[in-house]
């Protein structure tokens, strides 16, 4: 059940018990997809796996999708989900799963709709499924700040992302909701 759910789209909730496996089976699905030697250097943690654990405290995309700091200057800081997802588009040919645990411990409307809404651009392009940028240069009032961007990710000489960085078609983003008295609803 759970691969025709992935195969229908890209992004699944598992919900139940706390302490029932969710995450586990995340992992697990990664194990068995990651045939690239490259992603198996770590035999704890396939390299097409990733696990970010929800923050009672997120209450914008900051966390997921990165900010600008101005302290000591103008930057972006760049998150670990913006580096997963550029690790993705390395790896065309892998599946990738990012495992968000505990996506009700904060409310999801308020840190996760961006990325939500991009998933529903996702439409059949040319040879491949291609949605609106989760990153667009025309964001940034200060282009180098995109530049810096595509720097950290390893996209500066790849004319691809020079106006924005999409989902990949191999990302799956799983979260995992506890069912219990301590959670946001949906």
């Amino acid at each position: 059940p759970i691969f025709t759910a992935i195969r229908t789209k890209p992004f699944v909730l598992l919900a139940g018990l706390s302490g029932t496996g969710k995450s586990r089976l995340v992992r697990s699905l990664a194990f068995a997809t990651c045939h690239d030697s490259r992603l198996q250097e770590d035999r704890s943690k396939p390299g097409n796996f990733e696990l970010i654990a929800v923050k009672p405290n997120w209450h914008d995309s900051g966390e997921l999708m990165g900010y600008v700091s101005r302290i000591n200057g103008e930057k972006y800081l760049t998150t670990s989900f913006l580096k997963f997802v550029a690790k993705a588009w390395k790896f065309p040919d892998v599946p990738f799963f990012l495992c968000l645990d505990e996506m009700n411990l904060a409310p999801v409307e308020q840190y996760f709709a961006e990325y939500l809404s991009i998933v529903e651009t996702r439409a059949l392009g040319s040879k491949r499924i291609q949605s609106d940028y989760l990153l667009a240069r025309s964001q940034f009032e200060n282009s180098g700040l995109y530049d810096q961007i595509l720097h950290d990710l390893g996209f500066a000489d790849q004319e691809e992302f020079a106006e924005g960085v999409s989902i990949p078609n191999n990302l799956v983003v799983v979260g995992t909701v506890n069912m219990d008295e301590t959670t946001h609803s949906f």
